[in-house]
């Protein structure tokens, strides 16, 4: 029997990435020891308390989400930089949904992981938008990986304290269908409404988010890569050397 496409699709999301073998070597015999991939903390954190985040915002002040263990809130990982981000505010899909849920007492976080964020670079982006929630700086990208959150945009609601839901804000990629799965205002709905999340994980989509770790990384394959092209001086020959004739 064929499973549903709907099924298939939930399979195939909860199940970890698997790793291509490098060039050269065989993936292992069925009877070898093997190591198990490990669990996302996108999965393996969903129903369970959020880890601790102290943060500071664009004012430097400091914010402790273990303040809000009470309420209903929702974590954006965003940026201004990113494409994705800037068509769902340009939309008029955020500021109203944050207003709207706002009524029910629901609080709203933003977070930027990247390591360059700092709150010059936000400035524009609070004298665009009408932005009241904190916009936490998170520039050594320990709580984005604590969260199990790669990519901008990315959302969590938080139902007193625990996480409900992880992924996108919908499933239209590319802002271009009006018929819309609107997932995160599912999940922030049920979750006031004291209920189940129904769909508490989907795929996040956008830009791949650029912490300190994973700029370490990049600079550290590129002084390599750059290393290894590098043309080594040839040396002089004796008529060069002396000038010649």
């Amino acid at each position: 029997m064929i499973p549903s496409l709907p099924l298939l699709l939930l399979s195939l999301l909860l199940s970890p990435p698997q790793e291509a073998p490098p060039a050269g070597k065989q993936p292992a015999a069925a009877d070898e020891k093997t190591e198990t991939p490990a669990i996302s903390p996108a999965i393996s954190l969903l129903g369970k308390a959020h880890p601790a985040m102290v943060l500071t915002d664009t004012s430097g002040k400091f914010f402790d989400l273990a303040t809000l263990s009470d309420k209903v809130v929702v974590l954006e990982w965003t940026q201004p930089d990113c494409r994705f981000t800037r068509r769902l505010y340009t939309q008029h899909r955020i500021i109203p949904m944050i207003r709207r849920w706002g009524k029910q007492d629901v609080k709203w976080i933003s977070i930027n992981s990247t390591f360059y964020s700092h709150p010059e670079k936000i400035k524009p982006w609070h004298e665009k938008y009408p932005i009241q929630h904190p916009y936490l700086l998170d520039q050594k990208g320990t709580v984005a990986e604590a969260f199990g959150v790669k990519n901008c945009p990315t959302y969590l609601v938080l139902d007193r304290g625990k996480i409900v839901y992880h992924g996108a804000i919908d499933d239209d990629v590319w802002g271009r269908n009006l018929d819309r799965k609107l997932y995160l205002d599912d999940a922030i709905r049920q979750a006031v409404e004291g209920l189940e999340v129904e769909n508490p994980l989907t795929r996040a989509y956008g830009m791949e988010i650029r912490t300190r770790r994973l700029e370490d990384i990049r600079r550290v394959a590129l002084d390599k890569a750059r290393a290894e092209v590098q043309v080594p001086k040839q040396p002089k020959s004796p008529e060069s050397a002396g000038g010649g004739r």
